[in-house]
Parts: C-alpha cells; sequence; structure tokens
C-alpha cells in the first residue's frame, strides 16, 4: 500500500558521531514536557532537566518517550555538535541497549530537512543550490522510509554522513526558504523515487555505481560525465590518459575553483609503509603502487601495493581512501595545506620518485568524495551561471524528472 510519509526516525550519535549509544542521557525543553512508558507518565515544566541512566528502572518498563507541549523543543545537554548543544523537534524515545541507551528522534520530514539541508550544505550557496539539496535530501530520506536501515533500534537513519548529516548545524533562513519552495518534491526515475547520492567536489569528472560494484543498467540515472561546460572526450579508464588530464587543471569544470579540485601528497616510501601497515597490512617497505582497474570517469577500484616482503590488492574505493590517506603528511590543495587521515578520492595516480638518495610515492588526485551523483560544490558554481534547481538535478541525474 502507499507509503504514508510524514515522520522520519532518526537514531541520534553521542557527542562526535563516534556510536549511537549513550553512557547518559540529560535533556530539557523549551515547553513542558511529558516523560512516559507503558507503565507511568511524568509531567514536567519547561526548563526542568530530566536524566537517565542504564540502569534507571524506567527502562525496565520498555521504551521511554520525552513528548513535548506543542511548539516545544527537547535539548539534549548531554550531546555536543558543532551548533552548541542541539535542540530536536518531534519527540524521544530512549531505549535500553546492552551497550548503553539509544536516543531516536520521531520527527516529520520537513522538519528533518529543515536540520539537514544547512548541515550538508553551506548557506551561503543561495537559496537556488539550496533548493538542488533539498530535493535531493528529501528523495534520499524518502527511500530510506523504505529501507529501515536501523530496524533493530525502531529507526530508519542515524544524523551521521553514514545517512545525511542531521542537526550538526542551526536552522537558516535561506535554507527554510529553500525546503518550503520544493516542499513535497523529490526526484524520480519513471515512478520510482531516486536514493540521490551527492559528494562535496568533483575533479571535473564523475563515475557511476560501477565503483560500487553495481550494475549501471539497474541505475541508468548514474553516468560518468565531464562536470563543466565543456567535454573532453577522455578516456579516463586508460591509465595514461587519466594521468594526463589529473595533472591538468580546466577553467570549464564547474568545480576548478575548489579547494579539493586537485591535491598532491608526497610521502616516503617509510613514512607510507609505517602507515600502510598500520591500517592494512603488513607488506613490508613499499617498492611499487599500481592501479589495477578504474571504473569510468577514472575512479580507482583497484590497486596493487608491492613490499619487499608481500603484496596485497585493495579493492575498494573506501578501502584505497583508507589506506593511503595519513593525517601526519601535509596534503597540497588548491586552497592550501590540510592533512587528512584518509584520501579526499580515489580520482588519482601513483608515481614514485627519488630525492637525495630517498625515495618518495606521490599521489595526485582531485575532488573530494565517491563521485556518484551531484557535486555540491559545482551546483554551487551553476547557479551562479543561472542555471535552475531543475536543471541542475537533471544534469547530475540525467532521465529523471522532479515531480
Amino acid at each position: 500500500k502507499p507509503l504514508n510519509v510524514q515522520n522520519i526516525r532518526v537514531i541520534l550519535k553521542n557527542t562526535g558521531f563516534k556510536s549511537i549509544f549513550h553512557e547518559n542521557v540529560r535533556l530539557t525543553c523549551s515547553k513542558s514536557f511529558m516523560v512516559s512508558t507503558n507503565e507511568q507518565q511524568t509531567r514536567y515544566n519547561a526548563g526542568d532537566v530530566f536524566e537517565l541512566t542504564p540502569d534507571n528502572e524506567l527502562l525496565l518498563q520498555g521504551r521511554v518517550t520525552v513528548t513535548p507541549d506543542n511548539g516545544g523543543e527537547i535539548s539534549i545537554l548531554s550531546v555536543m555538535r558543532s551548533q552548541g548543544v542541539p535542540s530536536y523537534e518531534g519527540s524521544i524515545e530512549l531505549a535500553a541497549a546492552d551497550d548503553g541507551i539509544v536516543i531516536v528522534n520521531d520527527v516529520p520530514v520537513e522538519s528533518y530537512l529543515k536540520r539537514v539541508v544547512p548541515s550538508e550544505m553551506p548557506v551561503s550557496f543561495g537559496v537556488e543550490a539550496l533548493k538542488v539539496q533539498a530535493v535531493c535530501a528529501r528523495s534520499y530520506a524518502y527511500k530510506h522510509l523504505t529501507n529501515v536501515g536501523y530496524a533493530l533500534y525502531g529507526a530508519h537513519v542515524d544524523d551521521s554522513t553514514q545517512f545525511q548529516v542531521y542537526n550538526n548545524n542551526l536552522e537558516f533562513d535561506a535554507s527554510n526558504q529553500a525546503i518550503l519552495a520544493t516542499k513535497g518534491e523529490m526526484l524520480r526515475y519513471g515512478d520510482d523515487v531516486v536514493q540521490a547520492y551527492y559528494y562535496s567536489t568533483s575533479c571535473g569528472s564523475g563515475t557511476d555505481v560501477t565503483l560500487w560494484g553495481s550494475s549501471k543498467e539497474s541505475y541508468p540515472y548514474y553516468e560518468s560525465r565531464d562536470i563543466g561546460s565543456s567535454e573532453r572526450n577522455i578516456n579516463y579508464m586508460d591509465e595514461e590518459s587519466f594521468a594526463s588530464f589529473i595533472k591538468q587543471k580546466y577553467d570549464s569544470d564547474y568545480d576548478s575553483t575548489c579547494n579539493y579540485y586537485r591535491w598532491k601528497m608526497t610521502v616516503s616510501d617509510k613514512d607510507l609503509s609505517s602507515s600502510f601497515d598500520s591500517k592494512i597490512s603488513d607488506v613490508g617497505i613499499i617498492q611499487n603502487i599500481y592501479v589495477r582497474k578504474r571504473v569510468s570517469g577514472g575512479a580507482a577500484v583497484s590497486v596493487v601495493v608491492e613490499g619487499d616482503k608481500n603484496t596485497v590488492t585493495l579493492d575498494s574505493e573506501s578501502l584505497i581512501r583508507q589506506a593511503f590517506g595519513n593525517a601526519a603528511v601535509t596534503l597540497e590543495t588548491n586552497g592550501g595545506t590540510v592533512n587528512t587521515p584518509y584520501l579526499p578520492s580515489t580520482f588519482c595516480i601513483f608515481e614514485s620518485q627519488e630525492k637525495d638518495g630517498e625515495k618518495y610515492f606521490v599521489i595526485t588526485g582531485g575532488g573530494f568524495g565517491h563521485g556518484i551523483g551531484m557535486s555540491q560544490n559545482a551546483v554551487n558554481a551553476m547557479t551562479k551561471r543561472g542555471m535552475s534547481y531543475k536543471d541542475i538535478l537533471e544534469f547530475f541525474y540525467p532521465g529523471t524528472k522532479v515531480a
């Protein structure tokens, strides 16, 4: 039967988004609120603090539900986000688990989006760009209403990057305008709602779902394409062609002025080997690194690492990004230097060089994120060139319609 799209149930992770389990919960509300279980109800005044620990007898009565009076927002005092102490519309449910307390926020989808859109895209991008993000976020949320990612805990999603970042930033007028202007609109391919994947920055090229081992035929609205105002007709799966591409910059690319459009990391063989061994496997001192396979658009999905003790093949995008990232080594980007424990993307090449008798590896790449679907920074540039949010969505998800 048709899905009743009213509320979404979100697990709230602890400070730093490290775990879904909380050692204790302290909360209050802007209005009076009710704390109830299957067996009892207790009313609290606005500003009163309610605290729950895993051994509290209330949890023996089942879920503890905190419901504010009309218009009230519940603040979770025991959790910190970048905005400070987060507050939530809807109700809060607290449930006992083996490793602590699980917090679930039951909230209307449109209210959920008010805290997702500004957490996922800078509001400085403007209302038209935020409309793109709103439609994508709403479509993504709808798909997870049917997927139920946390069925064991009675929730659809959590509030981290594993799904969509929720309530890490405050609401803003610009994002609320975008949500209201697109109310109810989702991205559709035929009769199906698209789970709209997006990422931060492209290298000027995007890829498709073969990056994750899925079939292009199953997801025809994800295409590998040049992300700019002109097309290059380059075979990015060819190693020499991709190397030539990633070492250049193209002003026609929508992301060309962004920090992570191009980046480079230079690291000694000893430092890279030590980092690799601690994360992946003891291969000894790395002698050679080469890409065994690229998918459409140029993203590496299989990389071989040859050491003086062992040889290892990395066969996933996420593992490659983890394996070669090194927070102790400076990454040079368009916008300066940064340190990161993960490679920004797998749109990259690996080269070796020697200097003063020392061997180094140079990892040259571009983009930030997986490269499937929409580049958020490209959206910003596209709206500045006068493109509408519907035109942008149809560019990134060909064959779809906003409806």
